[in-house]
């Protein structure tokens, strides 16, 4: 089965592309969240019409995306977080921690670009990379330190 794709998705392509998709992945999956529609005749040329503005779209969120990336590098967060002895955590740091950092310092990132994996579980320095945009990716350093108490 043959869609057009809404939304630029990782595993499939770009918005706009056609793809040729399983029928089942297809209806249950992407038409019911709106991630792609049916290529029909007539919808193949009305993405070819807003194609255009779907690139200008595109290229606005890619430098937005790159500022978000150039100050994200210039960044080095502290996190404090209950450890023992060894430096091992009594929890982990998620990427939920990093992301209401991050809005601390007037950078709004959603949790899920931030990838924390393995999770964080002992004391130390991080390079955490965030994908911010399709082609534009960010790294985060974190520095998780003992909470004094």
């Amino acid at each position: 089965m043959e869609v057009i794709l809404l939304e630029h998705l990782e595993t499939l392509g770009r918005r706009g592309e056609v793809v040729r998709v399983k029928p089942g992945y297809a209806r249950n999956f992407l038409l019911p969240r709106r991630l792609a529609m049916l290529a029909t005749p007539g919808a193949k040329r009305l993405v070819e019409q807003e194609a255009r503005k779907f690139a200008v779209i595109d290229e606005r969120a890619r430098t937005d995306a790159e500022a978000v990336a150039q100050r994200l590098g210039e960044l080095e967060l502290q996190i404090p977080a209950r450890a023992d002895d060894d430096g091992k955590l009594y929890g982990s740091v998620s990427a939920a921690d990093v992301a209401k950092l991050l809005l601390e310092k007037g950078i709004e990132v959603d949790r899920r670009r931030i990838q924390v994996d393995p999770p964080i579980k002992a004391l130390g320095d991080y390079d955490l990379p965030v994908k911010l945009h399709q082609d534009v990716r960010g790294h985060v350093k974190l520095q998780v330190i003992a909470e004094t108490s």
